[in-house]
């Protein structure tokens, strides 16, 4: 008895599970408006747009939904009739995908160069700041005149501050 009642709570969870993803699923206007602009009022996205235009443009959604169009099939008549224009998103086809992929290969361009600027850069401040060996080996010792001097002036430096 308990496995009978198993079986039916789990038939009808599946059931559940199942069709809730269809209900969901089911396509609005709105959803479709949203990726349209209004043919008449030009850059007025269809799901704002209230002129005379937009309401063929949603009669006509709603007619095509009813029929069972998807939301590609709907969109695609209408770039068919008014032009790739029309859709608020460029397709991800040929020269648009300039559009979906030109900031990440900007973004990555950009990491690259400065990646290599901080090396250079990096690699400078190394050079500073170890002494030249052949620049310290050609300079002549000083002589005891000239350390003496030195000595003396620092000696008066100090007097002095």
């Amino acid at each position: 008895m308990k496995r009978a009642h198993f079986l039916v709570s789990a038939v009808m969870l599946l059931g559940v599970v199942f069709a809730i993803p269809r209900a969901a699923a089911a396509l609005t206007d709105t959803e479709v408006a949203e990726g349209l602009l209004c043919y008449a009022c030009p850059g007025e996205p269809l799901n704002v747009d209230r002129c005379g235009g937009g309401d063929q443009m949603r009669a006509a959604i709603k007619q095509m939904i009813s029929e069972g169009k998807s939301k590609g099939e709907i969109l695609q008549y209408f770039a068919d009739k008014y032009g790739e224009g029309i859709l608020t998103a460029p397709p991800k086809r040929g020269f648009n995908l300039v559009a979906y992929l030109g900031p990440f290969l900007g973004l990555l361009v950009g990491a690259l160069v400065a990646t290599l600027v901080v090396r250079r850069w990096s690699l400078t401040g190394r050079r500073s700041a170890i002494p030249d060996q052949e620049a310290v080996a050609s300079q002549a010792p000083l002589d005891e005149a000239t350390k003496k001097r030195i000595e003396e002036e620092l000696s008066q430096l100090d007097k002095e501050g």
